[in-house]
């Protein structure tokens, strides 16, 4: 019977995925002529209708043969899949370096997602579809956070700071067509990147969203892949929208990405990527990575990366973002031994500036709002700041224990310490300074009908040692804060 209701289900996403492409392809070839036939962008947008069209033709084509032998891979390889999520967060911030804590964020909310993907019809042809729905259960701070959507505002560069409760609703996250054949893929519509290169999401409990494609191949080792976007939207957000300026008014009508990968059989991955907006940024990494069995329970994992960023042009106003090339050293370890995991990091941010309008922070991505768009960037230490302005160093030590051992399967607990100083900035002759103290606890059901389901909890307690205001001198900077996130996971498929 189960089987029987995940075929009329993946029948029903046959029907919706006919429609998707149909939409699609309506909605790039309009895009497409509104745009002057000699610009590169309509010539992209040709491309990726035509693409479409002929994905879509098939598609239309195939669908009553889904019953038929030839396209069984497509339903025999589906899979339904989700989530139920709830996050509970009080993050209380002091409102001056010489004031009050008060109340920051203060909500809880509970966001379900149910994923479509398809196996591939003849081995050529499938689709992914991914849906969310988000809303707060209570809110008594701040109403723009990143697990619901944003009220009254559609884009990053347009937002109602005035409003006082969050939105709820759906969002698509997901709807792709893809395609395949020997070593090489490609997907095209609603989508997240997968291959090297330098585009990435950002994430609440769901992933951001590109309007556009990305094509690749994998074979031997090696791996190469190429993006292109028109819109994207940040997961607080329900629809996507067009690239901006930092002015918000200047329109950037495309970002493109291109990358590729080694693995070697000894355990070593090198990465080069690079990408551009129009006539904005570009952004281009180096990464090295090393994984190692150093005993036969032990293995130690290493990596350097290099993450690189430079203005496309000059534009001698608040669109210039540095004053040369801006770039981010990252240097990290994790040694796992036992029922222990132990891991140190290191961060050095260069991120030149002359003018008060330079960034004097690196945020690595194509556009500089936040929620505009996101970079193919790993560091992350959940320890509230992103370390990342000019001229700071910054390191990281934790230390997490798994507690099965000693009759607690499925807990574990850690702790985390992170130190960041010599952060600079033209407007004033502060030294940024900083610190945080983390804590995690966590629990994974290991066995049973809720197999999987995982609750976290994570402390931090951060404090900014400059006497600046928040984002004030230091852009990306702001006052103390302590932090209590509470997170419930329920993962499902069918």
């Amino acid at each position: 019977m189960r089987k029987l209701h995940l075929k009329i289900i993946i029948k029903l996403s046959v029907k919706a995925y006919q429609a998707i492409s149909r939409t699609a392809l309506t909605s790039i070839t309009s895009r497409s002529s509104s745009m002057k036939k000699g610009s590169n962008f309509f010539k992209l947008n040709s491309i990726g209708a035509a693409v479409i069209a002929a994905v879509a033709g098939l598609g239309m084509t195939a669908a009553p043969a889904v019953q038929a032998e030839g396209a069984n891979q497509f339903l025999d390889d589906s899979s339904l899949s989700g989530g139920l999520y709830l996050w509970d967060r009080n993050r209380d911030r002091l409102d001056a370096p010489d004031g009050d804590f008060q109340t920051n964020l203060s909500h809880t909310t509970i966001n379900a997602n149910l994923d479509f993907t398809s196996g591939y019809a003849y081995d050529v042809i499938g689709v992914d579809l991914g849906v969310f729905f988000a809303a707060d259960l209570r809110n008594d701070g701040d109403p723009h956070h990143e697990m619901s959507f944003f009220p009254g505002s559609n884009n990053p560069w347009d937002i109602d700071w005035s409003q006082s409760k969050a939105d709820s609703g759906a969002s698509i996250y997901k709807a792709a067509v893809k395609v395949k054949g020997g070593p090489a893929w490609a997907k095209a519509g609603y989508f997240q990147p997968s291959g090297p290169g330098v585009m990435g999401v950002n994430w609440s409990f769901m992933p951001g969203t590109y309007l556009g494609g990305e094509a690749g191949v994998s074979m031997n080792g090696f791996e190469f892949a190429t993006a292109y976007a028109s819109e994207y939207k940040a997961p607080w957000y329900k629809d996507t929208y067009g690239f901006k300026m930092n002015d918000g008014q200047t329109d950037v009508d495309y970002m493109w990405s291109v990358g590729g990968r080694y693995t070697f059989d000894f355990g070593t991955s090198v990465e080069v990527a690079y990408g551009e907006s129009q006539d904005y940024l570009t952004n281009a990494h180096f990464k090295a990575k090393h994984n190692m069995t150093v005993r036969q329970d032990d293995s130690l994992y290493l990596t350097y990366q290099l993450y690189m960023m430079s203005d496309v042009n000059s534009h001698d106003n608040e669109n210039e973002n540095f004053d040369g090339n801006a770039y981010q050293h990252y240097l990290g370890a994790r040694w796992n031994t036992g029922p222990y995991t132990v891991k140190a990091e290191g961060l050095y941010t260069k991120a030149p500036q002359s003018e008060s309008y330079h960034q004097g922070q690196f945020a690595y991505r194509m556009t500089s709002a936040y929620g505009g768009s996101n970079g193919a960037y790993e560091p992350w230490w959940d320890a509230r700041s992103d370390w990342n302005h000019d001229e700071e160093k910054a390191v990281f030590v934790g230390l997490w224990r798994d507690l099965s051992d000693l009759g607690a399967k499925g807990w574990s607990v850690g702790a985390s310490y992170a130190y960041g100083w010599g952060g600079e900035s033209i407007t004033t002759t502060e030294e940024l300074r900083e610190e945080a103290y983390n804590l995690d606890i966590a629990y994974t059901v290991p066995e049973g009908s809720f197999k999987g389901t995982t609750a976290k909890l994570h402390y931090t307690d951060y404090n900014n040692k400059s006497n600046e205001p928040s984002w004030a001198g230091f852009k990306n900077a702001f006052q103390d804060e302590q932090d209590l996130k509470l997170m419930l996971i329920v993962p499902f498929s069918l």
